[in-house]
């Protein structure tokens, strides 16, 4: 059985890769000369590249989710995640508006021990 550990925080129910084949590995820029001639610029983007986790069909019990809520708050540094027994070393994505999301499921209870639609975002390093 796969699991997910982010930064010593063992997840009891399973991640996954959302974005895994949707990423951009490649950057690239396009000026035109004055003839009209097309001058592109690529390059491989080595670091960077934003890793989304998250539970797509699944559940996350709050617990889970208020300890990645803390450590997101208080570690802007590099740490590891271990997704499926690969170690991929990362910070989490404070470029975009919300790093970790996940809505209750069940909006009558507050509180409520279970939230879907998790996602996790980070960038790789």
């Amino acid at each position: 059985m796969f699991s997910t550990i982010i930064d010593g925080i063992d997840l009891e129910e399973p991640l996954h890769w959302l974005n895994r084949n949707n990423t951009q590995r490649v950057a690239a820029n396009m000026k035109r000369a004055l003839n009209g001639a097309p001058h592109i610029q690529q390059t491989v983007i080595p670091s960077g590249i934003a890793l989304e986790l998250g539970t797509k069909d699944g559940w996350m019990h709050r617990l889970d989710f208020n300890a990645l809520q803390a450590h997101a708050a208080s570690t802007l540094t590099e740490f590891t995640i271990n997704h499926d027994g690969s170690n991929i070393n990362v910070v989490w994505d404070n470029t975009q508006a919300n790093v970790i999301t996940g809505d209750d499921l069940d909006d009558e209870f507050g509180e409520y021990p279970l939230l879907t639609n998790v996602v996790l975002r980070f960038l790789t390093l």
